[in-house]
């Protein structure tokens, strides 16, 4: 099973292009297998990722990227399914993948929630309903909570002191705005998503 994110950003039109498209980039660059995404109409984007089960993280990596900037925000959609792969374009690809993250994301402004899973498995129902919890917290991430999630997911292996020193503040400031930010919580969301991802690829049975 394959995972594909589609996304358009929140409030693009009131920043220079420059400010998020560079973020865009790099990110999807970063995560996804090499020549399987665009960015289109300015402000929208889709993603083949190389590594499926990092769907959510990715997803919160360009959310807290974009945050990082007044007023931007994002809406992503996660589509799991197969991939027809043409010629090393995801624009001209096919798959149930891409249909699902795609038609997800036409319909998220109406659903209003910005981070949600489509796989037409028993199991999205469950996995969407934590996502709108954490949306809870992580739509209300102010710019400073923002940054230290970006850099701690940018870095996991930095230790919080080392993260107050890229940021220019104390450890002790760095902790407090790692809790204000649920950043143990979005660990445990990321590392369920991983699972769930598993139990749809593995068929697994959907008798809770």
């Amino acid at each position: 099973m394959q995972v594909v994110i589609a996304g358009d950003i929140i409030n693009s039109q009131k920043h220079d292009p420059d400010k998020y498209l560079s973020v865009l980039k790099d990110i999807l660059s970063a995560y996804s297998t090499e020549g399987m995404y665009q960015i289109y109409r300015g402000d929208s984007f889709q993603a083949k990722l190389n590594q499926p089960e990092q769907g959510l993280l990715t997803s919160i990596k360009l959310k807290a990227a974009l945050k990082r900037f007044e007023k931007l925000d994002v809406r992503i959609a996660i589509g799991i399914g197969n991939i027809q792969i043409a010629e090393n374009n995801i624009a001209i690809s096919t798959g149930s993948a891409l249909t699902r993250s795609g038609e997800l994301l036409d319909s998220l402004k109406k659903k209003g929630q910005n981070i949600m899973v489509r796989s037409d498995h028993q199991l999205d129902k469950y996995m969407n309903t934590a996502l709108k919890m954490a949306m809870l917290y992580m739509d209300d991430w102010t710019e400073n909570a923002a940054a230290i999630v970006y850099e701690q997911l940018s870095h996991p292996e930095w230790t919080q002191e080392e993260l107050g020193k890229k940021l220019g503040i104390q450890q002790a400031t760095a902790s407090r705005r790692l809790t204000r930010a649920n950043w143990h919580e979005t660990q445990e969301l990321s590392q369920l998503f991983e699972q769930y991802y598993n139990d749809v690829s593995n068929g697994a049975s959907t008798t809770i």
